[in-house]
């Protein structure tokens, strides 16, 4: 299985009619493999810390598989019987809206937080996490409130020949990865969301904050990681520019919904002069979730940190929205 931006035909429908089933908004089921549904791969590939592509090759198939199993396998549970294949078809899509419409669920075949949690699913196994021998919960209760079409300006820092960070992992694939859920996210909330970069790709510092004032945005959220030369060295912390009474705000509610998610050491709000909150237009904030030096955090990462850091993100912009 290779899919990618471009391809067209029937395995993209496929793909499509899945991601969708599965919460993850790829958009029409038109067999076009365009923007959207790279997004929905790279949200996909976020969550169970896959490489960040936007390719839907083996390891995402599998793990896109792998979800929809322990769907199909909760709705026999239930008494509904389906095959177990890892595929949306008709019956699958049949027992679904029924045991939505059982539950007073809200029936439109997609199975998302509330839905999962009636089936009685925390999280299905990610591919990576095959053997391991801890798997933590990382679908926690999220915050109360929604967007009302506020944009929310992301930009993943580093990225090309840039590669930020390095130790277990390289910071720009971290970025990535966090700043593509936590887009989703957002939309699921009815916020609106621009990115400076949805790939691998180099770019200067001065764009980013330039495309972050371009489209207007209300808030602009620079994903990033930390390093040091002591690969000891762990924790959160938040960057905003110094006299901004609205940065600091945001910057003290996101670092209080990283480190709550997390749970990481909490090394507070720095106020500085940096390009990403110095020459943006809106609140603006640097995070530094953890570190990609550190072995432990990498590791945290890789097993649930990520989508635990996407949510924390999530909590601090959804109280400095709706507070």
């Amino acid at each position: 299985m290779y899919l990618e931006i471009g391809t067209m035909g029937t395995d993209v429908a496929q793909l499509q009619e899945d991601l969708n089933f599965c919460a993850y908004d790829a958009g029409p089921v038109d067999g076009d493999f365009g923007s959207q549904t790279q997004e929905a791969v790279l949200a996909l590939q976020a969550y169970h810390g896959l490489e960040p592509d936007g390719i839907y090759g083996n390891l995402t198939d599998a793990a896109l598989m792998g979800e929809i199993k322990t769907i199909q396998e909760a709705l026999t549970k239930n008494g509904y019987c389906i095959a177990v294949d890892g595929a949306i078809g008709s019956e699958t899509l049949a027992a679904t809206t029924g045991f939505q419409k059982k539950n007073g669920l809200s029936v439109d075949g997609i199975v998302g937080n509330a839905t999962l949690k009636a089936l009685g699913i925390e999280i299905p196994p990610a591919a990576n996490q095959t053997g391991t021998t801890e798997t933590p919960s990382i679908v926690k209760p999220l915050p109360a409130g929604n967007g009302n079409g506020q944009l929310v300006c992301i930009n993943p820092g580093h990225g090309g020949s840039d590669p930020g960070a390095c130790g277990n992992l390289q910071e720009k694939d971290m970025n990535l990865v966090v700043s593509m859920r936590l887009g989703q996210l957002l939309k699921e909330r009815g916020f609106s969301v621009a990115y400076t970069r949805t790939d691998d790709r180099w770019m200067a510092l001065s764009d980013r904050p330039a495309i972050a004032n371009e489209s207007n945005a209300d808030i602009f959220v620079s994903i990033h990681h930390n390093g040091s030369a002591n690969p000891e060295s762990s924790g959160t912390l938040v960057i905003c520019y110094p006299g901004s009474t609205n940065g600091l705000r945001l910057a003290q509610l996101v670092l209080y919904g990283m480190c709550n998610c997390m749970g990481l050491a909490n090394r507070g709000i720095i106020q500085r002069d940096d390009s990403d909150v110095t020459y943006s237009n809106m609140p603006a904030i640097i995070t530094e979730g953890l570190f990609a030096t550190s072995p432990s955090d990498c590791h945290f990462f890789n097993n649930g940190g990520a989508e635990l850091e996407a949510q924390g993100i999530l909590e601090g912009i959804l109280a400095y929205f709706n507070s």
